[in-house]
C-alpha cells in the first residue's frame, strides 16, 4: 500500500488534493490520484525544498517538514508529520 499525502493546490489552498506516492526519490516523487489512472510528477529545485508539480491546469505544492492536517475517524482534524 502506497503512503497518502495532501498536495496544496496553490491558487486554490481551500481545495487540496489528496494523493498516494508511487515513488519518491530525493529531488522528485511520482503520485497518482487515487480512483483514477492520473499519474503526475512533482519537483524539487533543491534539498529541503517543497515538491511542486502540475496536472490538468492545477499547480500543487508538497511540504514533506511540514505539518499536514487530515481527518481522523471521526471526522476531526488532527496535526500530523507529512510522510514522504
Amino acid at each position: 500500500m502506497n503512503a497518502r499525502i495532501t498536495l496544496t493546490d496553490i491558487d486554490r489552498p481551500r481545495e487540496p488534493l489528496e494523493v498516494e506516492v508511487v515513488e519518491s526519490k530525493a529531488r522528485t516523487m511520482i503520485v497518482a490520484v487515487p480512483g483514477t489512472i492520473m499519474e503526475f510528477q512533482l519537483r524539487r529545485s533543491r534539498d529541503g525544498a517543497a515538491f511542486e508539480g502540475a496536472i490538468g491546469g492545477r499547480y500543487f505544492r508538497f511540504d514533506p517538514s511540514a505539518p499536514t492536517t487530515c481527518v481522523g475517524a471521526k471526522g476531526k482534524p488532527k496535526t500530523t508529520k507529512a510522510a514522504a
